[in-house]
């Protein structure tokens, strides 16, 4: 794959220009593409939790669904930070694997893992301690929205040990190019989830399996997790990965354990940033909530139904962006950073497309769409049909956001996507979410507003820093 991805010439980019530079397209789609799949394929074992507790009755699915938007973004700002260890190891990989040195790229790999399994650990202890005082802060509209925040958080945080360990192994495999690997996983995950939400959701009396609602769709997921990780890791122990990386017979090194933790600080920082910047979103929701005074959550129970179909948007961006980053660090191994430039804006024009094409989807059909999510609360559809036209203003700059900001994690520029993400987020998105939501008295329509000035912001800072060429000196 590095011979596929680093054999065209360096010549220099050209940023504004109508045509695709298709080998490049091609190459980035052939790693993309597996990405995408196994991203998505993951992001249901998320999705399903939400879209299947949809299913109970009203009033219980309602406040399921507002339970999930709070104890989400907690769960991904931990298990986050730390799964964010996969930035680092798929940069050191990826460029090891350019230079033709394979034991030195499993050597790396090996040292991630090892790192992975103590940092999960950590994680998953930390996270379940912090979920009640966590979800207590968060929660605005209701005990019955707390309590059920806390159990299937606290749930979830059991399954973070394999959620990093997940990242690091999927960071190796996806800087070598073999992405299908995650999407295999994902796939196992993904069925088990969904068949064991069935049963654990709304239960079987003739398996003797009790009716368990929010807390068996955690308790699902958190189980699918470790099955996916156990996939992946006995792919490592095939004859092919174990002669040419000699990932097994390689020894702690603390100077790349060092390198790894210094890539992964600013990007688990950045996560976190995004996740708090996204509970404190949810909190200002739960406020409108609470001052409606009509003993529902059904605009936090929207909120997350937004969120969750936006992330069928971005989450093929992250996914291009992680093929994007493997073909930065791979170019810029081989001693090519005009062709590793060239990647990053090809695969900005890309998805720029696709936004679009989704964009006219949620324009034309936003209550049908928010109705696969909440199909037994009408309130719920009509209630985000207006935001979901309103991202439509902040997603082609979202997706060239989120795509650069991957080819700048796979340059080592992680520093400057930390510390972009903190300022956007407090400095505009909770600020303005506040202004517009709670304090003018906008609604949701108003907090979706500020979110769509912040997409737009975000990619306006990453495109800026990725025409400029400070990434290019960048050293791994």
């Amino acid at each position: 794959m590095a011979q596929q991805l680093t054999d065209l010439d360096d010549s220099p980019q050209r940023v504004f220009k109508l045509g695709f530079e298709l080998p490049l397209v091609r190459r980035v789609l052939n790693i993309g593409t597996w990405v995408m799949l196994a991203m998505i394929t993951q992001f249901f074992v998320n999705y399903f939790d939400t879209l299947m507790v949809g299913y109970l009755e009203g009033p219980v699915a309602t406040a399921s669904q507002a339970a999930l938007g709070l104890g989400m973004p907690l769960f991904w700002a931990v298990g986050g930070f730390f799964a964010a260890i996969g930035v680092g190891a798929q940069a050191m990989v990826a460029r090891r694997y350019a230079e033709g040195d394979l034991p030195r790229a499993g050597h790396a790999a090996y040292n991630a893992f090892v790192l992975a399994v103590v940092l999960g650990i950590a994680g998953g202890v930390f996270g379940y301690y912090i979920t009640p005082p966590g979800i207590d802060f968060l929660a605005s509209a209701g005990p019955e929205q707390e309590q059920l925040g806390v159990t299937y958080t606290q749930i979830r945080m059991m399954g973070v040990p394999g959620m990093v360990v997940t990242f690091a192994l999927k960071a190796f495999f996806d800087a070598l190019g073999r992405t299908w690997v995650h999407l295999y996983a994902a796939l196992v995950m993904n069925f088990a989830n969904i068949l064991m939400n069935y049963l654990l959701i709304f239960g079987n009396e003739t398996l003797g399996i009790p009716r368990l609602e929010l807390a068996g769709a955690a308790i699902a997921s958190a189980a699918s997790t470790y099955m996916g990780m156990a996939i992946m890791f006995a792919i490592t122990f095939k004859k092919e990965m174990r002669t040419a990386y000699r990932i097994y017979s390689s020894k702690l090194d603390f100077e790349i354990l060092s390198r790894i933790t210094k890539l992964l600080i600013p990007s688990g920082f950045a996560t976190v940033i995004l996740m708090a910047g996204f509970a404190l979103f949810m909190k200002f929701v739960g406020d409108i909530d609470a001052l409606r005074n009509d003993g529902t959550n059904t605009l936090t129970a929207a909120t997350k139904a937004i969120m969750d179909t936006t992330a069928l948007c971005f989450m093929p961006a992250i996914a291009f962006g992680t093929a994007t980053a493997t073909a930065v660090s791979q170019s810029l191994g081989a001693g090519k950073p005009n062709l590793a430039a060239r990647y990053g804006w090809e695969s900005v024009r890309v998805g720029f497309c696709a936004a679009l094409v989704v964009g006219t989807l949620f324009l034309l059909i936003p209550e049908q769409i928010i109705g696969l999510l909440a199909p037994n609360d009408p309130a719920v559809r009509i209630a985000a049909a207006p935001s979901l036209r309103i991202v439509v203003l902040g997603l082609p700059m979202m997706v060239v956001g989120l795509i650069l900001a991957q080819a700048l994690y796979g340059a080592g520029a992680n520093n400057f996507v930390a510390v972009m993400e903190f300022g956007l987020h407090f400095g505009c998105l909770v600020p303005l979410t506040w202004f517009l939501g709670p304090h003018l008295g906008y609604g949701l329509e108003g907090v979706w507003i500020a979110a769509a000035v912040y997409t737009n912001l975000l990619g306006i800072s990453m495109g800026i820093k990725f025409y400029g060429k400070s990434w290019r000196a960048i050293r791994l």
